[in-house]
């Protein structure tokens, strides 16, 4: 009986969550480096862990680049309170499937391995609890759920105190038709005076990233090195990088040879080497102090900080992209930890002067795609050629007719058939052909389930911030054809970006093809313009009368040539550079419920 009293009368350990990880938590051996947890291995994450047990915390967000030990962090706060503090919990993925692998991956491994809590959890096996499952799972006197934020029902029921929100920036901006998934899971804290409520993700497009706002809320507490020179505390930044490397251009792109990176002080100018500055002073430095009245803490690490990437690896990475709208990007959220900004609409004219060049098929092309776009009175068609950094108008051309009758699709047949050639003789056909099936669907259907061999597919678009440009593929059964679902507003955002930087160019050869990129076809590639809105960002026409077939037609060819890159996209190119034809893979991935 005083054993009892004396364990119901004991305060709460005090013990932090870095605390509780160096002592208890070990990394399962999936993780990069198994074994027993270190904080000095990451030693940004020890304020992060430490907030969730500072009584003035109640919001704690973390913005940080990619593979930075972010996921290893969230466990040990559900690991310390598991031990320490038992209580409800929950953890927020972007998707249902992505909750049920963190599940599989992370969490269940955690569990296993690290001891102290192992043993907490009630097993399957002797409880015999169907309520303990993958995305449920209970220990003595609390309880961890796993949801996806796009399942509404998984974001309202029961109370929860220790609520974690990973990669925020890939959640959808509604639950169904509930509502921001943040704020209706953070609802079902509201019952615990200490409830912590963690927000984890890495950025993705300026003004419109959920971590960016909730930053910029908080502390705003930088990561910064101490300059061994002049003593300012400095955040690296790659603008301050000076690389020596040499460049070699192939035709799959170009290989970057990193030979040294040095940073450049910002203040006082001096050059240091990798190792110099790794070993000086770090911390945080807060920018926003106030936030803490309000109990907002909110943290930034970048790539640069990481004990599993070198500074050439990131800068390696950075050049090679460097000039490529389309894969800009990805650096920029995973290794810099910054969102991208993306373009704005394409000003009439500022597409490249028409350019002549003396066969059909421009050298540097390596795979061609087309595009369908289907009027009541006609189609509409256009075929791309593409390589590594970017990609040609080849031709451009219209098929006068009802897509209702038969001669129209026999036309379309002729025009898409066509073989042409290189100035070096290299022959090349259409690999893969998206056709718009939002108008004359059954007639779309019909030719395309007649045209599978062909790589002619069906498609439908439609607009969803933060979503891919290929959402979905998969079967209708009832129509028996493969059918390709697409983000509309994503491939604008990558087609815009090319045109402005050049990496999409047009031409003229009467001799070879009538390729048709006359004014009208400019004027539709900059007819519509990015707007803001309140669930992120949305295209749309600058006036409702404005003809945009043009500006669809390129999204959906740069959509079919994606389509074909599965894997990696420099062995895609590499694989092309070697005149190996395509693998006609099936773009199907699964039934769909549509």
């Amino acid at each position: 009986m005083k054993r009892l009293i004396r364990g119901a009368l004991k305060p709460p350990s005090r013990q932090s969550v870095a605390e509780w990880a160096d002592e208890f938590a070990t990394l399962p051996t999936t993780s990069a480096e198994p074994g027993r947890y270190r904080t000095s291995r990451v030693p940004y994450f020890k304020p992060v862990m430490e907030a969730f047990t500072d009584n003035r915390i109640q919001r704690v967000v973390v913005k940080s680049a990619s593979q930075m030990g972010k996921s290893a962090a969230l466990l040990n706060v559900l690991g310390r309170y598991a031990h320490l503090a038992p209580c409800p919990c929950m953890i927020i993925q972007p998707t249902l499937s992505d909750a049920m692998d963190f599940s599989k991956r992370r969490l269940s491994p955690f569990i296993r391995d690290t001891k102290a809590i192992t043993n907490l959890f009630y097993e399957k096996e002797k409880s015999r609890d169907a309520n303990q499952t993958i995305l449920s799972k209970y220990f003595k006197g609390g309880s961890v759920v796993l949801v996806g934020a796009n399942s509404p029902s998984g974001l309202a029921s029961r109370p929860i105190k220790i609520l974690l929100c990973d990669e925020v920036d890939r959640y959808p901006q509604s639950a169904g038709k509930e509502g921001d998934p943040i704020g209706l899971a953070e609802k079902r804290t509201s019952t615990y005076f200490d409830k912590k409520l963690g927000i984890f993700s890495t950025p993705t497009i300026k003004d419109a990233s959920r971590i960016d706002v909730e930053y910029e809320l908080g502390t705003q507490e930088e990561w910064r090195h101490q300059c061994p020179g002049c003593g300012s505390w400095q955040l690296l930044s790659f603008e301050n990088m000076i690389s020596d490397y040499a460049e070699r251009k192939r035709k799959a792109g170009k290989i970057i040879l990193m030979k040294s990176v040095r940073w450049a002080c910002p203040s006082c100018g001096e050059v240091f080497e990798e190792v110099q500055i790794r070993n000086a002073a770090q911390k945080y430095i807060v920018q926003n102090p106030d936030a803490i009245q309000n109990g907002v803490r909110s943290f930034f690490v970048n790539g640069f900080a990481s004990p599993w990437l070198t500074w050439s690896d990131i800068m390696k990475e950075w050049l090679t992209v460097r000039g490529d709208p389309m894969r800009e990007m990805n650096v920029y959220n995973t290794r810099f930890g910054l969102s991208y900004e993306m373009p704005a609409e394409l000003e009439e004219g500022q597409v490249a002067d028409l350019l002549d060049y003396p066969a059909a098929i421009p050298d540097e092309v390596m795979i061609l795609t087309a595009a369908v776009d289907v009027q009541k009175d006609r189609l509409e068609y256009a075929v791309y050629g593409w390589h590594a950094g970017g990609g040609y108008g080849i031709e451009r051309g219209i098929v006068e007719g009802s897509p209702t009758e038969k001669n129209t699709w026999a036309e379309l047949d002729t025009r898409l058939s066509l073989r042409a050639t290189n100035a070096a003789g290299r022959e090349y056909r259409i690999e893969r052909t998206f056709v718009d099936s939002g108008f004359a669907t059954e007639y779309v259907y019909a030719y395309c389930r007649s045209r599978m061999k062909q790589g002619r597919f069906a498609i439908k678009g439609y607009s969803r911030f933060g979503q891919p440009l290929i959402v979905k593929t998969g079967i209708i059964k009832e129509a028996g054809i493969y059918l390709v679902i697409l983000n509309s507003d994503a491939g604008k955002d990558e087609v815009i970006a090319a045109l402005q930087s050049g990496k999409i160019l047009y031409g003229r050869d009467d001799q070879f093809l009538t390729r048709n990129f006359d004014e009208n076809f400019f004027k539709q590639l900059s007819s519509e313009r990015k707007v803001k809105t309140v669930s992120g960002y949305r295209w749309e026409k600058v006036n409702a009368h404005a003809r945009n077939e043009a500006l669809d037609m390129t999204v959906y060819a740069l959509a079919a040539l994606k389509s074909l890159m599965t894997g990696d996209a420099d062995d895609f190119w590499e694989g092309l550079a070697k005149k190996k034809p395509p693998v006609r893979r099936q773009v199907v991935s699964k039934v769909l419920d549509y």
